[in-house]
């Protein structure tokens, strides 16, 4: 990516400051300005992730009014953590958070415009990774669905299990549903699969 096109990107964030109002607030929300970013701030803390940000710019340390498990539970976007001095509780709290940068104070213009856009970046990855991390697993679970309903029909009618899996096949073809919704149709019938005229209705299965 060009560094116009970075910039433009940018731009289009829509960040969110939770930090006390005072000067350091003030700096942190005219640099994000200056970069071309939409910025609100925030304080008190919410208790969940502030809507329609992209970004979150989080104060941490020694503030007992900060819910970090509240805040992050609901999670939607790159979180950057403000931090005024290192200690091992805030380093904790940091990794618990699952922060993608921080920024020190005071605030100073260099190193947020990169910090920015690190973060960005390294949140976009870990919702592709998230995103065919969820797919494989829905594919793993289809899979044991499937198979199970297979075993259980071969089981109850006395056929192959190859049988089985093309009987459950047609069922999904001419109902237009997925194999997985027939398979949990399957299993949810008992001994009346055993009557080799029973049909699954694949309506029921949508």
């Amino acid at each position: 990516m060009s560094g116009e096109a970075l910039i433009r990107e940018l731009r289009k964030l829509r960040a969110c400051v939770i930090h006390p109002p005072d000067s350091a607030c003030d700096e942190l929300v005219r640099h994000l300005k200056r970069i071309g970013c939409q910025v609100d701030t925030l304080w008190p803390a919410p208790d969940r992730w502030p809507a329609h940000a992209d970004v979150v710019f989080c104060i941490f340390g020694g503030h007992p009014s900060l819910d970090m498990s509240a805040l992050t539970g609901g999670r939607d976007g790159t979180l950057i953590g403000i931090v005024e001095y290192e200690s091992p509780t805030i380093v904790r709290e940091l990794l618990e958070a699952d922060v993608q940068a921080i920024i020190g104070k005071p605030i100073r213009a260099f190193g947020i415009l990169s910090t920015l856009a690190i973060a960005s970046s390294r949140s976009r990855f870990e919702q592709r990774q998230n995103s065919k991390i969820a797919k494989l697993e829905e594919t793993l679970r289809s899979r044991r669905v499937v198979n199970n309903a297979v075993r259980h029909l071969a089981a109850e009618r006395s056929i192959s299990e190859e049988n089985a899996y093309q009987c459950i096949r047609r069922w999904s073809l001419e109902g237009r549903a997925s194999m997985t919704k027939i398979a949990d149709q399957v299993l949810a019938c008992g001994s009346e699969l055993s009557d080799p005229n029973f049909q699954i209705n694949p309506k029921e299965a949508l």
